[in-house]
């Protein structure tokens, strides 16, 4: 199956626009200008006057994230005094969105310098209006809080002759992508993060080869895909806030994750209509652990059927109490987030080939490692894609013969326009 072609440069400009766009997190060297990470925090409110740090809707700034991003860009200048005295860092400011979407209420809760405090809170005083947040069809106050990343200049005419390029070490959660990988065929949105790593000052490229390889003198971009897993957030994160300033310790199952994902597996009873229509799928469920450990207000977030969703909140009702969260030793409420898998066993005979660890990916060629994920892939990047399954006995030793003894598990060949030399 051939694809639409894409050309190299409009990927890298889609890189430096993505590493902003997905988290605002990279360890780039702005000359001067200060980058911003908005981040949410999570409280569920009791009363009309209370301040939300986690609403059904969230405030909204004009225009969006990017559009935050961008008039941070423009507004914030690092202070004269923090470059003489060589002052740099992260400061975090929280600030409310009233209900008439003003920012206000503005305060440091992690300082960097006085000036470079001063400069953050000058910022966050200048924002427009947002879209303020909504809890049952209301609209609320809510907490935002960002964290804005003062760093020092990168010389100019490095900065002005260094962009990724193909030759740029590329990992994915820490696993290195070969030498001959093009960026292009990853799907950005399917990334939580991404941080590029420039090989300069002359320190900067030393460290990089030293824990990239040589190959880190074109510089590092650092990938993180999406995770589906256990999420947990705090329900109320301002406790303690004024005296306290220790991490939360989140709830746990009675043995730890592995045993949760255990008991759960062993607790679902297949719905009988399901099982008789082929439905299978993932649903996601949210639900409170007090502070007694007990399980309260479960409810489906992400759903795939009537009878899974009704299935899997039953299942979760059966759990046995957890480990209540803790901040500053004292027990909390915590929400916990998780996914209910539901898979039928389909007799081998009538499996369909699916792709295993074993399974050889080629990009160009060249093997993927095996935690490389398809769903990451941008398929408007691709020029081929191609799927050889082992169907039968002469077709696997075929592939074997050409592609090796894995081959016997699949091969799956992609390639795009533009190789690396």
């Amino acid at each position: 199956m051939f694809l639409q072609k894409s050309t190299k440069p409009g990927i890298i400009k889609q890189l430096f626009i993505a590493s902003f766009a997905i988290c605002f997190s990279g360890n780039m060297y702005a000359a001067q200008t200060p980058k911003v990470q908005p981040i949410l925090t999570n409280v569920q409110a009791v009363t009309e006057d209370s301040v939300y740090t986690f609403a059904e809707k969230m405030p909204e700034f004009p225009g969006g994230e990017k559009a935050l991003i961008e008039f941070l860009r423009k507004t914030i200048v690092f202070p004269d005094e923090a470059m003489k005295n060589n002052e740099h860092g992260k400061v975090y400011v929280q600030f409310v969105v009233r209900k008439t979407g003003k920012a206000a209420d503005a305060k440091i809760i992690r300082s960097v310098s006085t000036s470079l405090d001063n400069e953050a809170l000058r910022v966050i005083g200048l924002l427009p209006d947002w879209t303020p947040g909504e809890q049952n069809g209301e609209k609320v106050s809510v907490t935002r809080i960002i964290p804005i990343s003062f760093q020092p200049a990168a010389p100019k005419d490095t900065v002005a002759e260094w962009e990724p390029n193909e030759r740029t070490v590329v990992l994915i959660d820490g696993v290195k992508m070969p030498e001959s990988f093009n960026i292009g065929i990853i799907n950005l949105d399917k990334m939580a993060s991404a941080t590029v790593l420039k090989p300069f000052p002359d320190k900067e490229k030393s460290t990089l080869m030293k824990k990239y390889g040589k190959q880190a003198a074109d510089g590092v971009i650092l990938l993180t895909s999406k995770k589906e897993g256990i999420q947990y957030l705090l329900a109320d994160s301002t406790a303690n806030n004024a005296t306290c300033n220790d991490a939360a310790i989140m709830p746990s199952f009675p043995g730890g994750e592995a045993s949760l994902t255990a008991y759960i597996a062993d607790s679902i009873q297949y719905p009988f209509v399901a099982k008789r229509l082929n439905t299978q799928g993932k649903v996601i469920v949210q639900f409170l652990v007090d502070k007694t450990g007990k399980i309260n207000d479960a409810k489906v977030v992400r759903g795939t059927d009537y009878f899974l969703d009704k299935e899997a909140l039953r299942v979760i009702g059966t759990m046995p109490n957890w480990t209540p969260a803790t901040k500053c030793n004292e027990k909390v409420n915590a929400y916990v987030s998780l996914p209910v898998v539901f898979k039928l066993d389909v007799p081998a005979k009538e499996k369909a080939w699916e792709r295993d660890a074993k399974t050889i990916i080629l990009l160009n060629g060249e093997r993927l490692p095996t935690t490389f994920n398809l769903d990451w892939l941008n398929y408007a990047g691709l020029s081929g894609y191609q799927v050889l399954p082992p169907t039968t006995k002469e077709v696997t030793k075929k592939l074997t013969s050409q592609y090796g003894k894995d081959a016997a598990h699949g091969v799956i060949l992609i390639s795009t326009t533009s190789n690396k030399k």
